[in-house]
């Protein structure tokens, strides 16, 4: 008997040239956790047929994949999925660090790229594999707490799953994931002037994407796109209450920049940083916290659309991601 230990899986990504044609993986993105699932819609047969039964039959339906994954973040496996979920990606530099600036896509249809997502567990016979195409991030939350690893969360709506071919490579790089506690985060202004703020001792980011997978009767189970529409992007932070600065910030509608820097401390070609710029956050709540040795407070946010987090496409967005490392290209 064969079997093949979890410890041995890994997972990959590629960007698709045609959404839903799978590709073979060309970076492994390691996670903690890959949930996938093909959820067949199945059509039951209950008409009457003059006796005391139920269920007569099944036909399978429409099929709409998902799957669920996340875990440590790092500098470089993050841009997929960024490029996922916001679309417009600009790379500049001639040779390492590379700078991404990820914006919201607000040109043509406004459609980000499609990726496959392969999962290496050895359990298809003929390639260890499954894949799954045209996979369109519904959320991707980004995480940290001082005292531990930053990590991140992604769930997407995708086509069935595939078995590839050939077996999949694994595609490491050498990137390490950056603690928490190397964060800067900057209220009112850049994480590294005089805006920066020392007293965060907690901070969750997530970017939402509204999904819907449309099925039409064109002669297949999987959806005949799977649309994006507007994004979304909240968080919270808990603040060492110092002063009062959050509630009155909240009771005032001040709604500030808010900025969040996490880097390696690398230089030159070393150098790993992801970098959230939101231009207008509006406080929804900013409640004080008894709970440990001392007050804090716990303030939600919603970031705004605005001019100045755009990319070449224009119009208006609520954040930019920009990302520096050794990927020359997404």
């Amino acid at each position: 008997m064969t079997v093949t230990p979890v410890a041995r899986r890994f997972v990959g990504i590629a960007k698709e040239t045609v959404p839903g044609t799978a590709v073979a993986m060309t970076a492994t993105i390691p996670i903690e956790k890959f949930d996938p699932a093909d959820d067949v819609t199945m059509l039951d047969d209950q008409a009457l047929r003059g006796s005391m039964s139920k269920q007569y039959g099944q036909v399978a339906g429409p099929v709409a994949s998902t799957w669920d994954m996340g875990g440590p973040m790092f500098g470089d496996a993050i841009g997929h999925l960024l490029f996922n979920v916001f679309g417009e990606l600009a790379t500049t530099g001639a040779s390492a660090p590379y700078t991404h600036a990820f914006t919201l896509l607000n040109s043509g249809a406004g459609q980000p790229p499609t990726h496959t997502f392969t999962d290496r567990t050895g359990v298809p016979a003929t390639s260890g594999a499954r894949q799954y195409p045209y996979s369109c991030l519904s959320e991707l939350t980004v995480t940290w707490n001082a005292e531990q690893l930053c990590t991140w969360e992604a769930k997407a709506t995708c086509w069935p799953s595939v078995v590839p071919g050939v077996a999949p490579t694994n595609a490491l790089s050498s990137v390490a994931p950056v603690p928490s506690w190397r964060a800067a985060v900057g209220i009112g202004g850049p994480a590294s002037g005089g805006t920066k703020v020392d007293n965060i001792s907690e901070l969750a980011m997530t970017f939402t994407r509204e999904v819907t997978a449309y099925h039409t009767a064109e002669g297949k189970q999987s959806a005949y796109v799977i649309a994006r529409g507007p994004i979304d992007v909240t968080g919270k932070f808990t603040r060492l209450a110092e002063t009062e600065s959050s509630i009155l910030d909240y009771l005032d509608n001040v709604q500030p920049a808010l900025q969040v820097l996490l880097s390696n401390g690398g230089a030159g070609g070393g150098l790993v940083s992801v970098q959230v710029d939101m231009a207008k956050v509006g406080y929804r709540t900013a409640k004080i916290n008894a709970g440990g040795t001392v007050f804090q407070y716990d303030v939600e946010f919603q970031a705004i659309a605005n001019s100045t987090n755009i990319g070449a496409s224009g119009g208006l967005a609520p954040a930019k991601v920009t990302v520096q490392n050794a990927v020359t290209s997404y």
